[in-house]
């Protein structure tokens, strides 16, 4: 078995470099320092490094303290964590000679560090273009969770508009009709109007507080992620009536947040939107662009992002594995009478409160 150590955000140079790293990888935008620490107001962002000869295995995550969820609040005798990947996509990437020796070894190594550290339990998202659930699977339970969609922006131009749907291009013939403009800004121009359709967005579905980001959330963005976000904006005389914030690399681009105002669904502004963003994307090189997937499998979202990539549908899988079973039992008795806020398949168990 080989060695291992794990990064912080202080060590964000190593973790760089252990990123770079990877020959033949091309990583995601989610397994930088900068991104993972955006989410410190929920964890605190580590990369686990396994070292066996020239293979390695990294991975990043966030570690949670499980007493600071409100109805445990003082009744835990220890300190106790969990892990979860960041939010979008996550999970380990392995160095190309890494077998599944090396694999068996990382997820011995990886335990280890469970055990000595009082981590009941691990959440991944995995990357669905990486496909690196197929790293930990028969080592943690490996679940598809539902189906996400990707345009892949390499093809020609004029394949990427024949995989839209019918309705989708006329759609934007419409929206050109109806005299829209996008304004694709690198630079928080408009962002007052984008939390404003954004929240508009929220409220009217009903979305969890989760989703209410606060100011220092987007202000990190804007310091820590420059040249790797963007905004697009649907114009009608002037106006902004749809908005969205993306985040990309050289490979890579994601939808991450974004909203419409209801009155100007008509229109069709998030059709001309994507449509723009999928030509600027074009251009700059990169070869994905991941519009995610629906809230509840192939809803009414669902079938609008794959409008876009017909044939761009890929699975999206999950990890769950409870390295403490005694701990999270003791934790599930703790909160039964407590009110669920999730629904019961939710992971970990005690978080559903």
């Amino acid at each position: 078995m080989g060695d291992y150590y794990v990064l912080g955000l202080q060590e964000r140079g190593r973790w760089l470099q252990e990123l770079s790293a990877l020959e033949g990888l091309a990583p995601d935008l989610h397994y930088r320092p900068e991104y993972c620490g955006l989410f410190n107001y929920l964890g605190e962002a580590r990369l686990f490094v396994y070292r066996e000869k020239t293979a390695a295995v990294i991975y990043p995550f966030l570690l949670r303290r499980v007493n600071l969820i409100p109805a445990l609040a003082g009744k835990l005798e220890q300190d106790l964590y969990d892990i979860t990947s960041p939010y979008g996509y996550g999970g380990p990437l392995a160095s190309a000679d890494a077998g599944e020796s090396v694999l068996d070894g990382f997820s011995r190594s990886f335990a280890e560090y469970c055990r000595k550290n009082a981590i009941i339990t691990e959440f991944i998202r995995f990357h669905p273009l990486l496909g690196n659930h197929r790293l930990l699977e028969g080592r943690v339970t490996v679940e598809r969770a539902s189906q996400v969609v990707c345009v892949k922006l390499y093809l020609p131009e004029e394949e990427i508009w024949a995989g839209y749907g019918r309705n989708n291009r006329k759609n934007i013939k419409k929206a050109c009709r109806e005299g829209l403009t996008v304004v694709i800004e690198e630079t928080p121009v408009y962002f007052n109007d984008f939390i404003s359709v954004y929240h508009h967005t929220l409220t009217r579905n009903q979305a969890g507080q989760f989703y209410y980001f606060n100011e220092s959330f987007y202000e990190g963005i804007h310091r820590e992620l420059k040249g790797n976000f963007l905004y697009a904006h649907t114009l009608k005389e002037g106006r902004i009536i749809s908005t969205e914030l993306l985040l990309y690399n050289e490979t890579y681009i994601h939808s991450f947040l974004g909203g419409t105002l209801e009155q100007f669904y008509g229109c069709r502004p998030n059709n001309i939107l994507k449509h723009e963003v999928i030509r600027w994307a074009k251009s700059r090189g990169i070869k994905y662009f991941l519009l995610g997937g629906g809230y509840r499998g192939e809803d009414g979202i669902f079938r609008y992002k794959r409008s876009f990539a017909m044939n761009g549908v890929l699975d999206f899988f999950v990890g769950k594995k409870v390295h403490d079973h005694e701990a999270v039992s003791m934790l599930e008795k703790m909160m039964a009478a407590e009110k669920p806020r999730e629904s019961e398949n939710y992971f970990p168990v005690y978080r559903r409160y």
